[in-house]
């Protein structure tokens, strides 16, 4: 074998351990995930802050979550959470947020989320995208801006309810 081959079949080699460690860690993580899915300490999270990495799974951002934890007997304290948020079964997702967590026994750090604390009714959306134009309330255009871009982009509205209320919000500017 010459250095040539053997320089190939190292570079692969060495991509193809690199790739089974990344994936080993990938599955330990989401073992223990599950393990705290299942034998986890219920507790309360309030969403403190939301930041966007760089990351993407299945096409989906990853974020940078800062949640302030309440587990009964002891007191709050702040964990940071890096996830999808479709991965959390809440629709809209935004500071204030109250949210159903499990606390791994062993490490406090280590929350998952489990879904919304009190269900999310869609139907003050729905609601809200039905309105004439003017009836709405009148509040700051730019913020009803942002929200509406944020709700576009997390699949709440469709494409033509977001143009529609864009124009009007526009309008009011």
């Amino acid at each position: 074998m010459n250095d040539a081959t053997f320089l190939i079949f190292g570079s692969w080699g060495l991509f193809l351990a690199i790739g089974i460690g990344f994936l080993v860690r990938v599955l330990a993580s989401n073992r223990k995930d599950q393990q705290v899915r299942e034998h986890g300490l219920p507790a309360e999270a309030t969403l403190l802050r939301i930041e966007p990495t760089a990351m993407l799974i299945n096409k989906v951002r990853v974020y940078n979550s800062l949640f302030q934890v309440r587990v009964p007997g002891r007191p709050p304290y702040e964990v940071w959470l890096r996830s999808r948020t479709h991965d959390w079964n809440v629709r809209v997702v935004e500071p204030g947020l109250e949210v159903k967590v499990k606390v791994a026994q062993d490490d406090p750090n280590r929350i998952v989320v489990m879904g919304p604390l009190v269900p999310q009714n869609m139907g003050n959306l729905t609601w809200l995208l039905q309105q004439p134009e003017g009836s709405l309330p009148s509040s700051d255009p730019v913020k009803a801006l942002k929200d509406l871009q944020r709700m576009a982009a997390e699949g709440l509205i469709t494409n033509e309810e977001f143009e529609n209320k864009k124009a009007e919000i526009l309008a009011r500017l």
